[in-house]
């Protein structure tokens, strides 16, 4: 199955879920230097307090995509995208989980959007704590994947809705 849009249908959770998958090896291939798989949620754990990075997008299709993940799975991405020891949870590392969305993002849009713009993308957020909740329209598609790499695990969330 190609990934990407016609103007003549809508995308569905299938097609991206595929260009979600390639813009998360982009990114652990480029960003990492690793490969990365596709596995079972169950087996990311984040145990309270987790850190979470999101990102919204709005046009054609509206919603989210959020990366989860505990702090010393952060950190090791961190350590790995800057070169550096991290090993506490800071500023320096809420943004770059931010921008690890933000990356996510732009590389679905770039699979997603071959003949026309899907959506436009907002600034990303980070959260990171014990208690919260992110609420989502009700009549949206949930799709939610777990990402191992050589260093660590996290799980993406993708929650859409046409418009």
């Amino acid at each position: 199955m190609k990934a990407g849009i016609s103007t003549d249908k809508t995308i569905d959770i299938q097609e991206l879920e595929l260009c979600l998958e390639k813009a998360i090896r982009d990114i652990t291939t480029t960003m990492f230097n690793c490969n990365s798989e596709i596995i079972s949620t169950e087996s990311v754990q984040i145990a309270p307090p987790g850190l979470s990075a999101i990102i919204g997008f709005s046009g054609k299709i509206s919603g989210n995509i959020a990366i989860h993940l505990s702090p010393e799975s952060a950190c090791s991405l961190v350590s790995h995208m800057l070169g550096m020891e991290v090993d506490e949870m800071d500023d320096i590392v809420a943004d770059a989980m931010g921008e690890m969305v933000n990356m996510l993002a732009g590389g679905m849009k770039k699979y997603a959007s071959k003949e026309e713009d899907l959506f436009k993308i907002s600034v990303p957020s980070t959260v990171y704590g014990s208690d919260y909740f992110i609420h989502t329209p009700k009549n949206s598609e949930r799709l939610t994947m777990g990402i191992k790499t050589g260093f660590s695990t996290f799980s993406v969330q993708l929650i859409f809705a046409h418009n």
